[in-house]
């Protein structure tokens, strides 16, 4: 019995395929292998490349495009100032984003889902949706650009799914910072 048990135990948590599928998981927290507020010098150690960020002199957030296992993101950079005099500026994750269609949801929910899939698997959840600030201009209600957030209160995140017509054309984990 012990023998099996510890097959099995060591197939659960050694199989690839298990590891693979939760890197390309998103949940409130983190989008792949990309959590919130990991600093640069932590994104950089674990993906194995050197990112090529250009600060923007009094701009708030600053982004970086990777490639990561085929997979692309966009991670938006936010200064954290802490108590070390050496560095005292820390750059850390504030907003992950990507148009991957390898990525999903542990609800299965993903890039070319519909709204009405999200409104069914989050549907004990609190959605709230947001109409982008320019929809009027395009004089079609259909083809209006919404964002569907699903805010993490207790973690201090939200996932945000970007709607285009109707269909997830992008997915965002951001650090929520109240209203």
């Amino acid at each position: 019995m012990k023998i099996f048990s510890l097959a099995l135990v060591s197939l659960l948590f050694c199989n690839p395929t298990l590891l693979a599928q939760d890197a390309n998981n998103i949940s409130t927290m983190r989008m792949g292998v990309f959590k919130l507020k990991t600093t640069v010098a932590e994104i950089e150690k674990l993906i194995g490349q050197k990112l090529k960020i250009s600060h923007v002199v009094d701009n708030y957030l600053d982004t970086v495009k990777v490639n990561f296992e085929k997979v692309y993101y966009v991670l938006s950079l936010a200064k954290r100032y802490n108590e070390n005099v050496k560095a005292p500026v820390v750059w850390e994750v504030y907003i992950v984003s990507s148009s991957n269609t390898k990525l999903k949801t542990k609800s299965g929910i993903g890039i070319n889902n519909t709204k009405a899939e999200i409104l069914a698997a989050y549907d004990k959840y609190s959605l709230n949706i947001y109409n982008d600030w320019y929809y009027k201009e395009k004089g079609n209600a259909k083809d209006k650009i919404q964002y569907i957030t699903l805010s993490d209160y207790d973690a201090g995140t939200q996932l945000v799914f970007i709607t285009d017509n109707r269909v997830v054309k992008s997915i965002e984990v951001t650090l929520y910072e109240g209203e």
